[in-house]
């Protein structure tokens, strides 16, 4: 918890006074009824505001613009050297170096460094092969000040990325430009091929499918209010066979956790070419031109809070902030114009109001969704609700929100409207947020960005890999935190009935199992009952969602039968040599290997001996110390096949020593150590074996799966592996489950190294 945050609230607690809690309005109206108070607690969350900015502001200075310039200018230097090498020319290095120039004069007060990266970078993409990028950066260099008096190279870039697109009218517009201009004989040259072209071409329009398919995605299902502490449930209309699509829907709201340059903040995609926000220093990051206009107008009002990092302060209430931003409060103000009080718009926002059981309207959904904050501490509460108002002093000071919205209708309090709704979309989110997770490439280069598209290492055209690279995409990580309100629907249970697939802007969720009619869709909260114990999962679902789970699986006489079948060890006490399940109540998942700077020791339930993990010190210690010595992978291998008779059938430690030493070993060759066949044929058995206990703990259509079977097609990729059929179906299956950028990178690796026709 932010400590600065935590000073300022607890200064600001006595102006929220809360004994008992009936609903988010009338807990803001104890602090907006009073305006004494309400001064007083604005005027210290405006300080704070203030402080932080200026505070931000320091810190960005300690490096001058004179340093920013000269770094920028460096770094285009180094890419146009790459750029014209005669015998080693690096495209996209070069671009990868423009794109840091690009980043390093942000918010420098120069003449042109960032117009001329734009220029640089477009013409290493459009040589790359990445047209629209290429298109885009070219007017990024026109909007940033590129040269008036080289204008005719930007457009005629322009003109041949157009044609490439098959983008007639703009091909068109560009020539038109370029007849008004004085053009040199190499100039006029291109401009009469490219005339030639134009009768050739016409405009291709791409429409989204999911966006046509969501409601009809919806028609298998049938919401149920049950009148109960269960709520609204979601049911099975008609069959649904295992592995078909159950429905998709369109996330309303997202913002991202972690480094926010990881993903478009518009579309969510996560392969892409950077276009960053001038304003707020690069930490707004969108894949095109086109999706930073369409978030234009939600980032107007989130600008200045990303210059100094407000969002990241304040947790899960920025995601309740983004739901009211995005198609939310302002998809609405024409249902309130009739409204002639706040108490009146509330009651219809809320249970049974108007606007609230309005289908045809897309925030409804959002409102509708489960709160919590009833059952939560008074404390907690307070401290929300503050959140919720520092919010509201940022949009009143730092933007032109509230201005916007009184232009509809200036009869209604909005401060405390929005406050309000900003305090129900918190307690909402807390049991009904989600959380992207996808597959992240690892960077091999260092650079002052990491956008796996600019990896000069591994592409050798757009969206095609170098044979032996697809394993830097054996990582996954929580990207963004998602507002999905349909799908909030599903009530918990340890055994899921649905397996998602996370796609730009877009979930669509496919069975795991055959649901028949009247069989509820459910989804897991936490982690299922294969990762977690009974009494762990348990006690952390009564902690957020405040419910005792009583789904099958924690009603099955034998607690953790199936948590135990991966954890299940022989003990090495030679007098005992009995199977045995460790207990470990300081770690609940019995993954007692991670942070192994902490001693955890283990005891065979059994016979009460101290296990010696002998073969566990070892490989750690041939790990740190001997990893690039040939014999020393050796006998790390001869560990892991000998672990079978310690570390029973799918074992999870198993599993992850497997997958440990498959990325150790494929991560030698960036220190120019080449693996032998033997080292080859050792990956592969760990491989599979990682592969079969994925499937059994998680199941082939998940990340994890896909994640582990990156090095089984590396190593087909240079001809050291033959699949069999069942193997070569199975793993394209499971590509299904990721996203349709990724599927395609590598749908591309297959076609070009391992397909056999």
């Amino acid at each position: 918890m932010d400590t600065d945050l935590c000073e300022l609230f607890s200064l600001q607690s006595k102006f929220v006074c809360l004994n008992k809690y009936e609903d988010e309005f009338k807990t803001q109206k104890i602090l907006y009824g009073l305006p004494k108070n309400l001064q007083l607690c604005e005027k210290l969350t405006l300080h704070w505001l203030k402080t932080q900015e200026k505070n931000e502001d320091n810190e960005f200075a300690m490096k001058d613009d004179s340093d920013r310039i000269k770094e920028s200018n460096e770094l285009r230097s180094e890419g146009n050297r790459l750029y014209t090498a005669q015998k080693e020319r690096n495209i996209l290095g070069a671009c990868r170096l423009y794109n840091d120039a690009i980043f390093a004069a942000l918010d420098s007060k120069s003449g042109n460094e960032i117009s001329l990266g734009f220029a640089n970078r477009a013409m290493a993409l459009q040589t790359f092969g990445y047209y629209q990028q290429a298109y885009d950066d070219c007017m990024c260099a026109l909007k940033t000040g590129y040269p008036n008096a080289m204008r005719h190279k930007i457009i005629t870039r322009q003109a041949f990325c157009s044609l490439q697109l098959k983008d007639a009218k703009a091909l068109e517009s560009h020539l038109n430009e370029l007849d008004q201009m004085t053009l040199n004989d190499n100039f006029q040259k291109q401009l009469l091929e490219l005339k030639e072209s134009l009768a050739n071409i016409c405009e291709t329009n791409k429409k989204s499918e999911l966006e046509d398919g969501q409601a009809g995605s919806r028609e298998s299902q049938i919401i149920v209010e049950t009148g109960t502490e269960l709520g609204r449930v979601m049911k099975v209309k008609s069959l649904i066979q295992r592995n078909q699509l159950i429905f998709h829907e369109r996330i309303p709201s997202f913002v991202p956790v972690g480094d926010g340059r990881r993903l478009c903040h518009q579309c969510a995609i996560t392969s892409f070419i950077p276009y960053p926000c001038f304003k707020c220093r690069g930490r707004v990051i969108y894949c095109s031109l086109r999706c930073q206009e369409v978030h234009r107008s939600i980032h107007d009002y989130e600008c200045a809070g990303y210059r100094f990092q407000l969002f990241a302060r304040v947790g899960i209430a920025h995601l309740a902030l983004r739901t009211i931003l995005d198609n939310g409060i302002f998809s609405i103000v024409d249902h309130l114009k009739t409204k002639t009080n706040t108490e009146e718009v509330w009651k219809s926002l809320t249970a049974n109001g108007d606007i609230y059981k309005d289908n045809k309207l897309p925030y409804a959904e959002s409102l509708r969704m489960i709160s919590h904050l009833n059952q939560m501490t008074i404390k907690d509460i307070q401290w929300f609700t503050l959140v919720s108002h520092l919010l509201v002093v940022y949009l009143k000071y730092y933007t032109h929100f509230f201005k916007d919205l009184e232009k509809h209708n200036n009869s209604i309090e909005w401060e405390l409207l929005t406050s309000s709704l900003i305090l129900r979309h918190i307690g909402q989110l807390i049991s009904n947020g989600h959380m992207l997770t996808t597959l992240l490439p690892k960077p091999l280069n260092f650079s002052l960005t990491d956008f796996h598209l600019l990896n000069d290492r591994v592409w050798t055209s757009p969206w095609h890999l170098k044979a032996g690279y697809l394993h830097t995409f054996a990582y996954y990580d929580d990207l963004a935190s998602l507002n999905l309100p349909y799908l909030s629907i599903c009530n918990h249970s340890c055994v899921q009935s649905f397996q998602p697939k996370f796609s730009g802007r877009y979930v669509s969720t496919f069975a795991l199992k055959d649901l028949h009619e009247g069989d509820e869709i459910t989804n897991c909260y936490d982690l299922d009952y294969r990762k977690v114990k009974r009494s762990s999962r348990q006690q952390r679902l009564k902690a957020t969602y405040y419910f005792d789970c009583g789904c099958e699986n924690c009603i099955q006489p034998k607690e953790d039968f199936d948590f135990n079948q991966y954890h299940r060890y022989r003990c090495d006490n030679k007098n005992c040599g009995k199977i045995f399940v460790p207990d470990l109540p300081e770690r609940p998942s019995l993954n007692w290997w991670q942070k192994a700077e902490i001693d955890v020791t283990l005891f065979c339930t059994k016979c009460g001996c101290e296990q010696r993990l002998e073969w566990f010190h070892e490989l750690k210690n041939l790990l740190e110390h001997r990893i690039t010595q040939w014999d020393a992978r050796r006998r790390l291998y001869d560990i892991f096949k000998s672990l079978g008779d310690i570390l029973l059938g799918f074992n999870d430690a198993r599993a992850y020593i497997a997958s440990k030493l498959c990325s150790e070993w494929f991560n030698l060759q960036y220190h120019g150590i080449y693996l032998t066949d033997q080292d080859y044929d050792d990956i592969i058995a760990m491989t599979n074996y990682s592969l079969e206990y994925t499937k059994s703990q998680s199941c082939i259509n998940s990340i994890e799966y896909v994640a582990e079977m990156t090095y089984l097609w590396d190593i087909a990729a240079i001809g050291k592996y033959k699949w069999c059929s069942k193997e070569r179906d199975e793993m394209l299956f499971a590509l299904n489950i990721i996203s349709d950028d990724l599927k395609l990178i590598f749908l591309n690796y297959y076609n070009d190294y391992i397909k056999i026709d």
